[in-house]
């Protein structure tokens, strides 16, 4: 496939932009991608080396909150507790060296992966089994003290019939629970 700008080159990479729920899909070669996108390609087109890595660095690397030069030289000096990655090293590899590195280079990786996903957090699906420490208290109470919430939460929700329903299903688990004691 030719590139989408030049019409000339191969194109290699494929850009996909949503603005304002509009999909707009590129198709460009190497040389066209580093002019009109946002990626800064230009070393790695001079390199032939277009990894995954490299495109993250890039991005992140535009996303980047420092503006002073004294900014500059601490993000310069972070150095993860765990592995010892430099946040330079990070930039350059586009690949983190451990879990810790999340936390040690957060502040600097906020606004580029909200911007790249959407979100600073991770709201996807969870595993197959999972289960959160809510659930767990939740599935230690008894069955009076789980309609209790719920009828707490139905009270807050200004749902007085449901609050009704529940409020009798509690006296007659408590009727239940005098006559077999």
């Amino acid at each position: 496939m030719l590139c989408d700008k030049c019409n000339k080159r191969e194109a290699k990479v494929y850009y996909t932009e949503i603005v304002n729920g509009e999909k707009k899909e590129q198709h460009l070669c190497e040389e066209c991608a580093s002019e009109f996108t946002s990626f800064h390609l230009a070393s790695t087109v001079l390199n032939k080396d277009i990894s995954l890595g490299n495109l993250l660095s890039s991005i992140l690397g535009n996303y980047k909150v420092t503006n002073t030069s004294k900014e500059k030289e601490t993000v310069k000096e972070l150095v993860c507790k765990e592995c010892g990655m430099t946040y330079e090293e990070f930039t350059t590899l586009g690949k983190f060296g451990c879990a810790g590195c999340y936390n040690t280079f957060k502040k600097q990786l906020g606004p580029g992966i909200k911007k790249i996903q959407g979100a600073d957090v991770h709201v996807g699906k969870k595993p197959k089994g999972f289960v959160t420490k809510a659930d767990k208290i939740v599935s230690g109470l008894s069955e009076i003290e789980k309609l209790s919430i719920k009828l707490q939460q139905a009270i807050e929700k200004e749902e007085f019939e449901e609050a009704a329903k529940l409020r009798d299903s509690i006296r007659e688990l408590k009727k239940e629970e005098e006559i077999n004691a």
